[in-house]
């Protein structure tokens, strides 16, 4: 019979495990594509209906034509299958040499080095340890292999010093291009960085660049992580920055700079000549609410808190009690959390929890199951309801460090409305109690001591965003200064832009200054028009609305040189960094950790690669 006369190809030996077979056509069906293509059996019979890739495994509708088999063949496995079919006498008789349950390596051989298959593997395997902070030896794992061995038996997996030393520097070389091309085309750069410590106790220093591109979109990547030698003064870290600015050929993109607000960052600015330079204002929130958190006493009544958490905490029994309670009293089964006395919105969150487990807590905390070492429940109602208060006063506060650390929209524009509102929130009321009292004062202190000198920019930036350009937080003198200043600046940068060598030889003299009076009247023309608008909704993005608005060329220019109002972006590297550098690979060449925490950032994901081609070739 015909079924019994053909033979199976299988992906692993034995008939109870493994892929189904793969049952070879009948010796009639002379087409070449049946030296890649089989069927499954469906009771005891030859399934004709379907037919399936000995190389992919892909399960392809079979009418009686072969067209499908064919380009399939030639789209997916063009190198291979013109190999099978250009030496038809050897793969003829290996085919009718191969028993039941023989692999397709044995069928069709290894695939060559500088296959296109091999090549497309290798790279998505590359791919994968950047994206998913991977170790190298990954490959030389057991399971990894049986996967790839499973998914295509014929390829070699490249050696970890192949990966490391080839394949991971030429796609750091091939993003690192793209990345390069990208900020050859921004009209400005916004540089922020900071410091972190290693698990192995190095250090290193990270700079990320923040621009707006031409079709609108804010972009953020890594440019680098640097292992830093040496002290962290001011001056090394400045040399740092202009050495990377000029790398990265920024010098004439005019780089603003965001930090912290650390001595050493704002010594930095300066030696780097970076102008403006911002203070996070994430950072600087911080700042003032840790002031208000060390009122004496709040940080009291802070530390019975910690205790209590720290108590359910440490006691398992503890926990299991809280459990129960929770369940009886129909409360989020919710674990308590436990603050970073570094970042206030911890302890805001700590405080929530406790409040919303309130009931709980004290229920636990006076159970006979607990032991009565020492005394815990040390939380009176009075501390409950000056931590009501705190989560209240506070709430405003963390909407502001949640809004201002998001990278997709300008944030620089968002501050001056922001301080205006956290200003009157923390005003003092004849309602409030001494606590809240003392902590508004120190929070306000603190807060209104930080950003001297840089109002023009915030004002400046807040007016060009389209859901802010109302400035309502300035009186009527200040808003027209305002624009009245954006006119002189959006001229200025026109002609900064057009001047050629004879304008910087002769222009003092000649057209330039006719020029700049038409452009002047006409940066004042789209200063009206803009104003006469409708604000954006809040909830809108106001890159989008700037993309739309074609008869506003020179105010869309200025609004294009954005400027990001925290540091959260190079932050952000530190927890990527902790999954890179971590225990098991502490040793890591410092070029090797740059490639990985660049990569991880920067590499888009296929499914973006993919839609941005698709899109070219519209």
């Amino acid at each position: 019979m015909e079924e019994a006369e053909n033979e199976s190809v299988s992906l692993t030996e034995g008939d109870n495990q493994g892929p189904r077979k793969i049952f070879n056509a009948s010796g009639r069906q002379k087409s070449k594509v049946w030296k890649v293509f089989g069927f499954y059996k469906k009771e005891g019979k030859l399934d004709r209906s379907h037919a399936i890739c000995k190389l992919c495994r892909a399960s392809l509708t079979y009418t009686g034509s072969t067209t499908n088999l064919d380009q399939h063949s030639k789209r997916k496995h063009g190198q291979e299958y013109g190999e099978l079919t250009r030496t038809n006498e050897q793969v003829c008789a290996a085919s009718s040499s191969t028993q039941p349950g023989s692999t397709i390596p044995n069928l069709f051989g290894q695939l060559g080095h500088n296959s296109a298959r091999t090549k497309e593997i290798t790279a998505s395997i590359t791919r994968f340890i950047a994206k998913g902070l991977c170790p190298y030896n990954i490959v030389e794992w057991e399971g990894f292999q049986d996967l790839i061995h499973m998914l295509e038996p014929r390829y070699k997996i490249p050696s970890r010093n192949h990966l490391t030393n080839t394949c991971m520097p030429a796609l750091y070389a091939q993003v690192k291009s793209q990345v390069e091309k990208e900020l050859a085309n921004a009209m400005r750069v916004a540089i922020t960085t900071d410091a972190w410590t290693s698990c192995a106790t190095e250090s290193y220093v990270t700079i990320t660049a923040h621009h707006i591109a031409p079709d609108w979109k804010l972009n953020v990547h890594v440019l680098q992580t640097r292992a830093f030698k040496g002290s962290h003064t001011g001056k090394n870290v400045g040399a740092l920055l202009k050495q990377a600015c000029a790398d990265w050929n920024l010098l004439d993109k005019e780089p603003a700079l965001v930090t912290d607000n650390a001595t050493n960052m704002i010594l930095a600015g300066a030696e780097a000549e970076m102008s403006p330079h911002v203070m996070c204002f994430a950072h600087t929130i911080n700042l003032a609410t840790q002031k208000a958190f060390k009122v004496d006493t709040v940080a009291r009544m802070l530390g019975r808190v910690r205790r209590v958490v720290g108590f359910f905490h440490r006691s398992v029994r503890a926990a299991e009690i809280l459990q129960d309670k929770q369940k009886q009293l129909a409360l989020p089964i919710h674990k308590l959390i436990q603050d970073v006395s570094t970042r206030w919105n911890s302890t805001q969150n700590m405080l929530e929890r406790v409040l919303e487990q309130q009931p709980a807590i004290s229920a636990a905390l006076m159970s006979r199951d607990l032991r009565r070492g020492e005394e815990i429940n040390t939380l009176k109602d009075k501390d409950f309801c000056d931590i009501e208060d705190i989560v209240k006063l506070m709430a405003p506060v963390k909407l502001v460090t949640t809004t201002m650390c998001e990278d997709k929209r300008p944030t620089l524009s968002m501050i001056s409305p922001v301080r205006a509102k956290l200003k009157k929130n923390f005003e003092a009321s004849d309602e409030d109690s001494v606590v809240i009292k003392d902590m508004k004062q120190a929070f306000r202190n603190d807060l209104e001591k930080r950003y001297t000198g840089l109002d023009d920019l915030f004002y400046t930036a807040a007016a060009l965003d389209p859901r802010f350009k109302s400035l309502p937080f300035l009186t009527d003198n200040d808003a027209e200064r305002t624009f009245t200043s954006i006119t002189a600046e959006a001229t200025s940068l026109h002609n900064k832009k057009k001047m050629s060598a004879l304008d910087q030889l002769l222009g003092k003299d000649f057209e330039v200054r006719m020029a700049a009076t038409s452009v002047r009247d006409k940066a004042s023309e789209e200063v009206k028009r803009y104003r006469e608008r409708d604000p954006l909704p809040l909830q809108k993005n106001p890159l989008q609305w700037w993309k739309e608005q074609q008869d506003l060329p020179l105010l869309s220019s200025l609004a294009k040189r954005c400027i990001p109002a925290t540091s959260v972006a190079s932050e952000r590297v530190f927890s990527t960094a902790g999954d890179i550098v971590s225990t098991k690979r502490s040793l890591l060449k410092h070029e090797h950790v740059d490639q990985l925490i660049f990569l991880k950032k920067n590499l888009p994901s296929k499914k973006t690669e993919d839609s941005d081609d698709e899109n070219a070739q519209a």
